[in-house]
């Protein structure tokens, strides 16, 4: 089954089939012959694809998956078809930044007031033994950051505001 994924923000449609023998990891760019082996320990596996093996950690929450690979984590984002039919206004959504997973803040980049810019990163969580940044997803001004250093919080939490734009 066809599915979209939104890496970074962006949004690319792959899928899975199997010839048989293998798996084989279809993209836009081409098909891609893979293979995902757990190491033993939770959230560690060994990826091989198209030539390549490489270690990678894994945290897989209900709408995001986090991939640790080469030092940097990529937070894969799963597109909901029966959402997307529904459709949304859009503007609410892109002033919260919440919670893929439950899990800790490490650290706060940002207080209210504070202007930020698009991509910024606004404060750090742990899921599952794995540190992810949280970054602005516009430009704009601060409005709430409910969460400290050392909070918990819970999936879909509310983790920063953005103020509201004006028209």
């Amino acid at each position: 089954m066809r599915r979209i994924f939104q890496i970074d923000g962006d949004e690319t449609e792959c899928w899975l089939s199997h010839d048989g023998s293998r798996f084989i990891l279809n993209t836009p760019g081409g098909a891609f012959p893979c293979q995902l082996d757990p190491t033993g320990v939770p959230g560690d596996y060994v990826l091989r694809a198209n030539g390549h093996v490489q270690n990678v950690r894994l945290a897989v929450g209900p709408d995001t998956t986090f991939v640790h690979l080469n030092g940097r984590t990529y937070a894969i984002g799963r597109v909901d078809p029966a959402e997307r039919l529904a459709g949304s206004d859009g503007g609410a959504a892109d002033d919260r930044i919440v919670a893929p997973m439950p899990g800790v803040v490490v650290a706060v980049h940002v207080k209210p007031g504070d202007h930020v810019e698009e991509g910024q990163p606004l404060l750090v969580i742990e899921s599952m033994k794995l540190e992810t940044s949280l970054a602005a997803s516009r430009d704009g001004v601060v409005a709430e950051i409910p969460f400290a250093e050392g909070d918990s919080f819970g999936l879909k939490a509310t983790l920063a505001l953005l103020a509201p734009e004006e028209d």
